[in-house]
């Protein structure tokens, strides 16, 4: 084995410039990927602040489309959380490679004070004109020792940077994946009655269709129908109209299980999925609604049709045949 005292400064020298070249690299990468991040922090803003301009705005088509951009948003959000993750390792990776450069450069700054002690010991020995470059050799030596010890300090204190940026990469990335959790919620409710949208609604609907053909659980799809609402709008006005909508969710909420689905489905319909509950219990939930709207200031009512889920059955089939059990339930006009 070779000892220390043998190894050459210059080979040294090149490998610790070669990990040098290696950070640096790192380093770039990560604020490349910092630059990508801010761009999508931008662009994320901007598509919240023309989402909330037109839900401000009256008409359903704004509001679609502001939560169209709401979900453009979350996605974004999102995809900045794995890319911020990405760049905590990248830093991490640089801090390791910053951590042995240290290394490195010890190595160096040793073999140099052993060369210095070595050309010192041969300076004694040697002719006067020998003797006064072994010494300024020597000399040399030691101080660029030094400056290699330094250079390790530095390297070490900027990795321990590293490591604390990757922390707080870590921190932006959980307070990015929190932001993105919000936008959907807010992109999937609507904005009136806060009740589940129809395009999150059957994506929900879905998911319970799945899960009551795994566990073997029934499931009952309710269609409801806010009776009178066009007839309160053209005689009261449309905020009275709104009122009654929310009248009718906040029943459905007091009324129905925490878990149950209940989504609005069109201007004056809602849908409703209970999981692993039996009719009659369901019919009476329904009736408590009917009793709550009753005693409202609104003096609300509403039918109600029924459908439980057969093999097969999608999403759409399920709701069809609740409409159909609702036109079936409604008194002749």
């Amino acid at each position: 084995m070779r000892r220390r005292e043998d190894q050459s400064p210059v080979g040294s020298d090149q490998t610790a410039s070669g990990k040098d070249q290696t950070a640096s690299d790192s380093d770039q990468t990560a604020s490349d990927r910092d630059q990508t991040a801010s761009d999508g922090d931008q662009t994320a803003s901007e598509e919240d602040q023309i989402a909330s301009d037109q839900e401000s705005a009256a008409g359903a088509g704004q509001v679609d489309s502001g939560a169209a951009r709401r979900d453009r948003a979350t996605h974004l959000r999102d995809r900045q959380a794995r890319a911020r993750l990405a760049t905590a390792t990248v830093r991490d990776v640089t801090a390791d490679r910053r951590a042995q450069l240290a290394s490195t450069r010890d190595g160096v700054a040793e073999t140099r004070d052993a060369s210095a002690e070595t050309q010192g010991r041969s300076a004694e020995s040697a002719e006067l004109g020998k003797q006064e470059e072994q010494t300024v050799r020597a000399g040399r030596d030691r101080r660029r020792a030094a400056d290699d010890r330094a250079s390790a300090a530095d390297d070490r204190a900027r990795a321990a940077e590293e490591r604390s940026q990757a922390a707080h990469d870590r921190k932006l990335a959980a307070s990015d994946r929190d932001q993105a959790a919000v936008d959907r919620e807010v992109s999937e409710v609507d904005e009136l009655t806060h009740v589940r949208r129809r395009g999150a609604g059957i994506a929900q609907l879905q998911r319970e269709i799945d899960r009551a053909r795994r566990s073997g659980e029934n499931l009952v799809v309710c269609f409801l129908d806010v009776d009178g609402l066009k007839l309160v709008n053209d005689s009261k006005g449309h905020l009275a109209g709104d009122e009654l909508l929310r009248a009718v969710a906040d029943s459905l909420r007091a009324c129905l299980r925490s878990y149950d689905l209940i989504m609005r489905f069109g201007g004056d319909e809602f849908v409703c999925a209970m999981p692993d509950a039996e009719i009659d219990n369901i019919r009476q939930r329904f009736s408590d609604v009917s009793n709550a709207l009753a005693g409202c200031p609104c003096r609300g009512s509403i039918t109600v049709g029924f459908a439980e889920l057969r093999e097969g059955d999608s999403p759409e089939h399920l709701i069809g045949r609740a409409d159909i059990d609702l036109l079936a339930r409604r008194e002749p006009s």
